[in-house]
């Protein structure tokens, strides 16, 4: 915790010349006080709300994960999801057809698991 040091002379006489006695008390600030990314995220109503869409996709992710090719597992993003459909990110149209292949059995598989995907879209990602 800082310590409060004595004010220089000549600053208490500047002090003294405004009608002070002492030096007036000041609100000690304390900086560095570090937050994660996590507690500032919580804090904010809005970012709270990504936060928790964000987290339940990356759920969704490491559930079909062992499901899919294991040459595909890095190539497959995470994207949002809208009322009981769900998005996934792929690089190009060739793994985009290879996943919809896999489409009907990773929707069971998320049912079994207690989400409620009944589409999953696949989209390319541009590279622009």
């Amino acid at each position: 915790m800082a310590t409060r040091s004595t004010p220089h002379p000549d600053t208490l006489a500047a002090y003294r010349a405004l009608g002070y006695n002492s030096a007036p008390k000041a609100k000690v600030l304390i900086r560095g006080r570090s937050r994660t990314l996590d507690q500032v995220l919580s804090n904010a109503p809005g970012l709270s709300q990504l936060t928790a869409m964000t987290q339940d996709t990356q759920a969704r992710l490491r559930a079909i994960s062992p499901l899919l090719p294991a040459s595909l597992r890095a190539l497959v993003q995470s994207g949002g999801v809208d009322g009981d459909a769900w998005c996934l990110l792929v690089p190009n149209s060739a793994v985009a057809a290879k996943l919809r292949q896999t489409v009907p059995a990773l929707c069971a598989h998320l049912r079994t698991k207690g989400w409620n995907v009944n589409d999953i879209r696949i989209k390319v990602r541009s590279n622009a």
